[in-house]
């Protein structure tokens, strides 16, 4: 047998059932199927989904769609918060905290929590929601219920058997749901020619003010980085979000339901762990709990967001007290401002002079408008000017801040050699 021959015998060992008539169609495409399966490997058996997750089928007037509930005692932890700080809130806490009015006496006990997992991470109306997690508190219990399709023609009955259940509720919480979440949902029900039954609710998303508390001092303020630097929670055999639209796509093509369980407990972990992080936030709002001076420093920021003054300059002082570094001179810019609206002048002043003295270049700026408009001590006005081109130079300023000063220093020499030689500098008070 020629070499030519043999190659050909080892590429097709069989012969050609799909093209041979005597052999029956069933027998030829049994064939076929067998040969490409041929080589891939031993085929593993696939585990219904039923069998991997507690739940049931729920059917309604638009078709039927999966649902599994899980409750929690509220004495249970989460990580190192306990579920039963839902008892104790204060209604004004998530007011302070977003620094929005309009949430003034959101009722966390009788909200929603919200997740979704989808087919896309990028939105838009290719993208469906094919697992939703609903998170709320009933009597001792936290529940988390999740709405699954096991296919697309189940979003209907899925889409449907979660608007009569979010009737119930009045308020709204989700992480990044401004943004994704809520116009998705909004999206498939107006696609199903239904209407989101929360559209306009009070929205508490906890990804802007969680960035306002925790940014400064965290690299990342993503849901799982929460959870491991103020949760102490660490997830095990997690499954990464940015894999889970693929994966849902292989459970529709092979349904086996091994992975989709992990999508299912990733989601129920995402539920409890916004609520826990809410609850953390809320706590230190209400406790002033900051110890990180990154932290104190972020937390009067927001205290002084929400007018809350009082509280909001203690936490700056502490700042002060605890940080002798950026943060410090920080703190000292805004305290300063803070007295200079109050028309505490000389305090303002002293403290924009130890904060030029630690280079910070709005005190600077300030320090010359002091002068200049109120004190009318040009000697002062040009030093504080001098002094701050000279640090925009050595910073490497915006050219914008650096002209500001270029200018305000002409106008400073001008009116001083108009008026004659300039007064003698002052000294200022020590920092207390």
């Amino acid at each position: 047998m020629s070499l030519g021959d043999r190659l050909r015998q080892l590429r097709r060992p069989e012969p050609v059932l799909d093209s041979d008539p005597s052999i029956p169609l069933k027998e030829r495409l049994e064939a076929l199927v067998a040969a490409a399966s041929r080589g891939r490997g031993p085929r593993t058996t696939a585990l219904a989904l039923e069998e991997l997750v507690q739940g049931q089928r729920i059917a309604n007037e638009r078709g039927e769609f999966f649902r599994v509930e899980k409750g929690f005692h509220l004495d249970t932890l989460h990580g190192d918060v306990s579920l039963s700080r839902f008892r104790s809130l204060t209604p004004g806490g998530v007011g302070v905290l977003t620094g929005e009015p309009a949430l003034d006496g959101f009722d966390l006990s009788g909200a929603a929590f919200l997740d979704t997992e989808t087919t896309g991470l990028a939105g838009g109306t290719g993208t469906a929601a094919f697992l939703i997690g609903l998170g709320f508190v009933e009597g001792d219990r936290f529940v988390v219920r999740q709405y699954f399709m096991r296919d697309y023609h189940e979003e209907a009955a899925l889409l449907h058997g979660l608007g009569e259940d979010l009737k119930r509720f009045t308020h709204l919480v989700t992480f990044n749901g401004r943004a994704f979440d809520v116009p998705l949902l909004e999206t498939r029900y107006r696609l199903d020619r239904g209407r989101f039954p929360l559209v306009g609710a009070p929205h508490l998303d906890l990804l802007p003010p969680a960035r306002r508390l925790w940014k400064a001092r965290l690299d990342s303020c993503s849901l799982q980085s929460l959870e491991l630097a103020l949760l102490g929670l660490r997830r095990h055999d997690d499954i990464p979000g940015e894999a889970i639209p693929s994966v849902y796509f292989d459970y529709v093509r092979r349904r086996d339901g091994r992975a989709m369980a992990r999508v299912f407990n990733h989601n129920r972990t995402d539920i409890v762990s916004l609520a826990a992080l809410l609850l953390r936030a809320c706590h230190w709002i209400e406790a002033g709990e900051a110890e990180d001076p990154r932290d104190v420093f972020s937390l009067a920021r927001v205290l002084e967001r929400a007018r809350l003054y009082e509280r909001s300059e203690a936490a700056y002082w502490r700042a002060v007290q605890n940080d002798r570094g950026s943060l410090r001179v920080a703190a000292l810019v805004r305290l300063a401002a803070r007295a200079k609206r109050a028309g505490e002048s000389e305090e303002a002043l002293r403290l924009w002079q130890h904060a030029s003295e630690a280079g910070d270049l709005l005190a600077h700026r300030e320090l010359a408008v002091h002068h200049e408009h109120r004190s009318r001590d040009l000697g002062q006005a040009l030093k504080a000017a001098e002094s701050g081109l000279d640090l925009c130079s050595r910073l490497g300023a915006p050219l914008g801040v650096r002209r500001d000063f270029e200018r305000r220093l002409a106008r400073l020499l001008s009116k001083s050699a108009r008026a004659g030689r300039p007064a003698a500098p002052q000294r200022s008070s020590e920092l207390r």
